[in-house]
């Protein structure tokens, strides 16, 4: 999908196409044709996307010319005299409405469309999903192309994302969603997990966003949609796609030594679109810290702290058409836990390939890709090198059953892993399918839903099904039941090492057996003061997870523990002013409560890491092209063992962000300076593993657009 910036849904009311000349041009010549959406006052709508089908050569209008996305209120198309066109127009929490176009000249079609609460903003999925498949569940997305500025790591994001948190040790940074485990969220980039093949966390600190165009976190099981892995969620990125012509780039700074470049190169014509985004980013992170386990001694420094990293990605899509190929390479110290000198100074390396291709076609929507990803860990100077190198081959698709309100898919998997201390080359192939449908009553919609995975001896059926209910033009309920399930990792069935780790070939795989969401929304515009409400509230009940624990002679196994649960509540207030000479504010407060615990029979003990509480409010003013922002978070305490017998205290920090944007002839330059951490706050997000404190980030941007 294209843009998704912005706050409002939409029904198309009336279309009225507006010649802007009145000489006729000749067939096959290119022309323009401006798209503007406007509300029923008049009042232009900004963040419009436009979608081309050409129809004159296919009988049931499914070409797919190319997708338009406006930088204001108005999108530019490039169409030819003589043909005829569909045109889809949709915009941020607006329903689309289609058109037919056959241009003799430069025309403006003008939009009317009006507030449906119903639709979300645009969804990128791994296979085309379309956004009323989300209808019933909690939704957040981001374009990165939008706020390169803002976000340099998709971690900075996910932090402001109710129900979501990002933490690990050794600059790693895995993603847990409402109260789960890092192991049982997807993340998929193109379609390929990012999740490690040993352990089943991905480490989002590999990706830039700068080479991202998109990403979108669904909240709740998503395993009839993605299969195995999705139990608590899925985050869905996607590769930089052009839309353009021109060159940008830009730098960054940042606190102990962090450094970044970025560079981006696009083109984009009637035969399709081409984009080249390079990043590269090191940083020493060699801050000073009190040692937790002598805290009476002098401040120690954290070395063999460093990261560095390089990535490219190159994206083209033609027609219908789209392919990726991108590769990334990270290499950093990871020091260990403080008190400690057994890892002081091991090293681990991440590269990876991935190269996708995709068919996106009103009715029909599929993708392949293929991944090679190396995990390299050398844990002293005197040892060699461990290495696990994993390959994937992913196929999914799926359709539109004519005259009904059926969609049929399917997926296949085969993955392969080698490496240090594995025997051979185990490999796993997964095939599922999938059964769903859309049915709608008034204003009333349930979405029933099937999906059954087979992976050798194992098979898992997953149903889900989901309801939305427009209960006024300002207020949205929905609910949703389902299940889900996530299989062993290689690590768990295969790794072995000489670190007291021994595999488990006999586990069974998680079942997520009770999944639900219910939530409303509601919207008001007052007096050009908008408000925006919503509150979901959740539960989720894991039966046989995945849990490594120590025997009595230390030797730590895989084994299927018993049961995890996990329950909450999701709120979120933004009120937004707009007024006039461009100046504006924004207001919101965040906040997730939840209670998660694992155990068996009657032993229940809170999940480590989850706190209770976790919260933000943050306050956001501008005027013409000044911007600042000041957020406060909270985290609750938190255990630190599934033996709950120890914890680490609640923290409270201050952030402060500007940005600045300026236009210098044909180059767009953009600003942006952030203190986080303002009062120097020292907490542990892992226990021993220090956090640097006070930080300051300054990014540059610059953007030259040929056309």
């Amino acid at each position: 999908m294209l843009r998704g910036v912005g706050r409002k849904a939409v029904v198309c009311c009336t279309l009225a196409a507006l010649p802007a000349t009145a000489l006729a041009q000749e067939p096959g010549q290119e022309v323009e044709v401006t798209v503007r959406a406007v509300s029923e006052g008049g009042a232009a709508i900004a963040g419009v996307s436009v979608t081309v089908h050409d129809v004159t050569m296919v009988s049931r209008g499914h070409l797919l010319l190319g997708r338009f996305a406006s930088e204001g209120d108005a999108v530019s198309v490039p169409l030819a005299v003589g043909r005829d066109y569909r045109v889809r127009v949709q915009a941020p929490g607006h329903r689309g409405r289609d058109a037919k176009v056959s241009p003799s000249g430069p025309v403006t079609l003008h939009v009317v469309l009006t507030v449906d609460p119903y639709e979300l903003p645009p969804i990128t999925a791994a296979v085309g999903a379309s956004d009323s498949e989300y209808l019933a569940r909690s939704v957040t997305q981001a374009r990165f192309a939008d706020e390169s500025l803002t976000y340099a790591t998709v971690a900075e994001w996910l932090r402001d994302v109710p129900g979501a948190a990002v933490r690990g040790p050794g600059g790693s940074q895995a993603l847990s969603v409402r109260g789960s485990r890092s192991e049982d969220v997807l993340v998929l980039l193109d379609g390929v997990p990012l999740n490690d093949p040993l352990t089943g966390r991905a480490d989002l600190a590999m990706i830039p966003t700068s080479t991202l165009e998109s990403g979108t976190l669904v909240r709740g099981a998503a395993s009839q949609r993605y299969g195995s892995g999705a139990g608590a969620g899925v985050l869905l990125l996607t590769s930089r796609i052009g839309h353009g012509t021109g060159l940008s780039g830009g730098v960054r700074m940042e606190s102990f030594g962090g450094m970044g470049l970025d560079l981006r190169a696009e083109t984009s014509g009637r035969r399709g679109r081409l984009a080249l985004s390079v990043s590269a980013s090191r940083a020493e992170n060699d801050f000073s810290f009190r040692n937790p386990v002598e805290p009476d001694a002098a401040a120690e420094v954290r070395t063999n702290a460093d990261a560095a990293g390089v990535h490219g990605a190159l994206t083209g899509a033609s027609g219908p058409l789209s392919a990726s190929l991108r590769f990334d390479r990270s290499e950093r110290g990871v020091p260990g836990r403080a008190g400690t000198s057994v890892f002081a100074d091991s090293r681990a390396e991440d590269q990876s390939w991935i190269a996708t291709t995709g068919i996106e076609l009103p009715e029909v929507r599929g993708s392949a890709s293929y991944g090679w990803h190396r995990l390299g860990y050398r844990a002293s100077a005197e040892d060699s090198e461990s290495a696990q190198e994993v390959r994937e081959l992913r196929m999914a698709g799926d359709t539109d059953i004519p005259s009904s309100p059926l969609t049929l898919g399917g997926r296949l998997t085969r993955e392969e892993v080698e490496g240090d201390a594995i025997a051979g080359s185990p490999g796993r192939t997964t095939i599922g399918g999938r059964l769903a449908a859309a049915l709608t009553a008034g204003r009333f919609r349930v979405d029933p839903a099937l999906s059954v995975d087979v992976a050798g001896d194992r098979m898992v059926a997953s149903p889900e099904i989901s309801a939305a209910w427009l209960i006024n033009p300002q207020t949205r309920a929905w609910g949703r039941v389902g299940q889900g399930f996530r299989f062993p990792t290689f690590g768990d069935l295969y790794f072995a090492s000489q670190y007291q780790l021994r595999a488990n070939p006999d586990l069974k795989a998680e079942r997520i057996a009770f999944d639900s969401e219910v939530g409303v929304s509601f919207r008001t515009l007052s007096g050009g003061v908008e408000l925006e409400t919503s509150a979901s509230a959740w539960a989720r009940r894991t039966e046989d997870p995945i849990v490594w624990l120590a025997s009595s002679v230390a030797l730590w196994s895989p084994r299927n523990l018993g049961e995890l649960q996990a329950s909450g509540l999701d709120l979120q207030v933004e009120v937004v002013s707009r007024g006039p000479a461009e100046f504006g504010w924004r207001a919101q407060v965040a906040g997730t409560l939840q209670r998660s615990r694992v155990g068996f029979g009657s032993n229940r003990n809170p999940l480590p890491y989850e706190p209770g509480t976790t919260g933000r409010a943050s306050f956001e003013t501008w005027r013409g092209a000044a911007g600042l922002r000041l957020d406060i978070r909270y985290t609750g305490p938190r255990s630190t063992s599934l033996s709950a017998t120890r914890s680490l205290d609640g923290f409270t920090t201050l952030d402060l962000s500007s940005r600045y944007h300026l236009d210098s002839g044909a180059l767009r330059i953009g600003l942006f300076a952030r203190i986080e951490n303002v009062m120097d706050r020292r907490y542990q997000m892992i226990e021993l593993f220090p956090e640097p404190g006070r930080q300051f980030t300054l990014r540059i941007e610059a953007r030259r657009a040929a056309s």
